[in-house]
């Protein structure tokens, strides 16, 4: 039965729609609106290239369903094995956390579906959700699961889970490219295949991962919108794609853990342990509870020795405090006692931090869907977003997902949105360049040479120390860069990036920045200085480009200043010009950009004018005074400022003289070998005879 406008408006009065607003303001998320849709009229037509395989995030196994469809499963065929023997196995082969995500420039998607686990309306959960719904609770299946189609940018559109052809619009008038991800249902589980767009469709690009573990309550039992349970919401937080391993019922079992090969070899990002109350119900004595908990962890530290692990102790259940709960229990325990064991348990690992449950969600039935155990949707978005403040400024050294630091949350999701729309719109043509593996290896190879076993050398580097090797190594590759030899090339530029990573991974370490910061970082300003290729700025010449680039400029350098008032004062016109940059380039750069701060001459001849008047006091001054040195400098600026009225970079212009004058020499040392005589000996005459036939013989264009 589909929702009336009635049931609609009472649903959004009743927090159902409403929590994705408190989302996207506490996570820094998505958009602002969430919206149960009907099912498209129009339906999108032209399939997706390849195979939908390449749009799957969150399957570790895919089956075949038949008829064109396939059947995505989040877990491996030993863990489908074991969890199948233990009676969990129609709970696990639901497809909660699994997504297709694919860049369009349509307006429409669409893909065939068919349920193959259904719910299951006989569960007393079941009853309990739809009890404390009220009359919401007569609605479609949609309000306990759904398919959420979730559009870049914010909108959000959710389907009832059925047969056939499933099919949404949305709002793209520009028919720009954006990131579409559907959520395919979590708990009940589906087949699906012959995904469409009326667009252009390519696979979104793979993230780092986020890896859930847990039960009901992490899978997202009743929270009836899949794009809205709390790792869902987390994984988006924090910019990574999500592998949800929980299951309804579960109870934590380290041989649940045997089969996870696959993420062993690309370890998570993060990974996240929700302990909920299924072991305090079920447990017969606490001794054992102790032993599974520890057990269970053991086990994952050492399938996961790098990668941080926050554990999420039990929330507050409605009953807890019941006396007659509390005599029902098996073990005799409460939760505050398990959330104590499971602390014990934690501390013996180094990269496990704990996450108190007790405080994370009021007190209030409200929270929680079935009125007592299960958060809702608004619950779940404030257990992400606890999670996400614990998280939030760790990096998972071997995953490759950042998880950004808590200051400016907001701002750099805002910002990775906007570079996610350009990547897109980059990725939808041809030829683009897709993932570079051997740029993830060397960034693999430097942490590993700063780790304890690794390199003496480079584990006692520092930003200090480093320094005149960024400066060497830069010089080098400019060099090879003049040479034109391609293979030269190539070898000092790595040289560089060796530098930029080194430095990068010295960071890291710190606390400071990572490499992926410096990528993101460098990324957003091409961006925010090309307005002409990514927003609708025009420029049709070299010249208008220059004048967006310095308007970009002056715009960053103004508000970097208003950030810095009160601690260095405004920031002034010269301050982003290096000191350490060659003492020419910096000149002719600082003599720029007092000229078009309006600081200039008419034209180059009041230059040369300004050229013999520098001579002059030069020549005024005592030799072998300071005065002469600081008058020789002036004239040197003189001339450099003659330089850049010409359009002749100075810096170039007296390499290219070098390049000359050892050209000539080494003629000239040449010639005097074939003589079989020294330089040395050669008188001045005899030295400038030799100087004028080098320059003869040469052809310099």
């Amino acid at each position: 039965m589909a929702l009336s406008k009635n049931d609609r408006a009472r649903l959004v009065r009743s927090g159902r729609l409403a929590h994705t607003a408190l989302a996207a303001a506490r996570m820094g998320s998505r958009g602002t609106l969430h919206s149960t849709g009907e099912v498209a009229a129009t339906p999108a037509t032209t399939p997706a290239p390849g195979d939908i395989t390449d749009y799957l995030r969150g399957a570790l196994l895919v089956g075949d369903a038949d008829d064109g469809l396939i059947e995505p499963y989040r877990f491996s065929k030993k863990q489908l094995r074991y969890l199948d023997s233990v009676g969990r196995g129609r709970r696990a082969r639901a497809t909660a956390g699994v997504c297709l995500a694919l860049v369009t420039t349509g307006n429409a998607v669409s893909l065939d579906c068919r349920v193959t686990g259904a719910l299951d309306p006989a569960h007393p959960l079941y009853d309990a959700v739809m009890s404390h719904l009220g009359s919401l609770g007569q609605a479609e299946d949609g309000l306990v699961d759904g398919i959420d189609v979730v559009i870049e940018g914010g909108q959000v559109h959710t389907a009832a889970v059925r047969d056939g052809r499933i099919s949404v619009d949305f709002d793209n008038p520009g028919h720009a490219p954006v990131e579409v991800r559907i959520y395919l249902p979590l708990i009940m589980s589906v087949a699906v295949g012959r995904l469409a767009t009326n667009g252009t469709a390519t696979p979104a690009r793979r993230r780092g991962y986020l890896l859930t573990l847990g039960d009901s309550i992490t899978q997202g039992f009743v929270v009836g919108c899949p794009s809205l349970a709390y790792p869902a919401l987390l994984a988006e937080a924090l910019g990574l794609d999500l592998v949800n391993q929980a299951v309804c019922g579960y109870v934590f079992d380290p041989r649940t853990l045997i089969g996870m090969k696959a993420l062993h070899k690309d370890p998570p990002a993060a990974i996240t342990v929700a302990y909920g109350t299924n072991d305090w119900g079920r447990k017969g004595s606490g001794k054992k509870m102790r032993r599974d908990v520890a057990a269970y962890l053991d086990r994952l530290c050492e399938l996961f020795p790098k990668t941080p692990i926050y554990v999420l102790t039990p929330l507050w259940r409605a009953d807890e405090e019941d006396e007659a709960t509390l005599a029902g229990i098996p073990s005799g325990k409460p939760l505050s006692w398990v959330r104590r064991s499971i602390e014990r348990a934690c501390r013996r690992h180094a990269n496990v931090t704990v996450v108190d449950g007790l405080g994370v969600l009021p007190r209030n039935p409200f929270m929680f869907a079935d009125g007592r155990l299960h958060p809702g949707s608004t619950g779940a978005a404030i257990v992400a977003e606890a999670l996400a403040a614990a998280m939030r400024g760790d990096i998972a050294e071997e995953g490759g997902g950042v998880l950004r630091p808590a200051s400016g949350a907001a701002a750099s999701a805002s910002a990775a949105s906007g570079l996610d729309a350009v990547d897109a719109e980059s990725l939808s043509r041809p030829g683009a360049p897709g993932a570079h593996r051997e740029f993830d290896r060397l960034v693999r190879t430097v942490w590993r040479l700063r780790q304890e076993d690794g390199c003496p050398w480079d584990r006692e580097q520092t930003h200090e120390s480093l320094v005149h090797y960024m400066v060497e190594e830069a010089y080098e590759a400019a060099d090879a860069l003049r040479t034109g030899d391609p293979s030269h090339m190539a070898e000092e530029l790595g040289d560089v990036l060796y530098q930029v990573v080194l430095n990068s991974q010295v960071a890291s370490e710190e606390g400071s920045f990572t490499i992926d910061d410096v990528c993101r970082a460098i990324d957003e300003k091409l961006v925010r200085r090309h307005p002409h290729v990514f927003g609708d700025a025009d420029a049709s010449t070299p010249e208008d480009v220059a004048r967006i680039w310095d308007d970009a400029k002056r715009h960053e350098r103004e508000t970097t200043g208003a950030t810095l008032a009160g601690e260095k004062g405004q920031a002034g016109l010269l301050d982003s010009v290096p000191r350490s940059m060659p003492a020419l380039m910096q000149c002719q750069k600082i003599s720029a950009r007092a000229a078009k701060a309006g600081f200039e001459w008419d034209d180059v001849s009041g230059v040369w004018d300004k050229v013999r008047e520098e001579r002059d006091e030069f020549e005024r001054e005592p030799k072998g005074s300071q005065s002469r040195v600081l008058e020789f400098g002036d004239l040197l600026f003189a001339l450099v400022n003659v330089a850049r009225m010409e359009g002749i970079d100075a810096e170039g212009a007296l390499a290219q003289s070098n390049d000359k004058f050892r050209h000539r020499w080494s003629r000239m040392e040449e010639l005097v070998r074939k003589d079989g005589r020294e330089l040395t000996a050669l008188s001045t005459a005899e030295l400038n005879e030799l100087w004028d036939r080098a320059k003869r013989e040469e052809n310099w264009s």
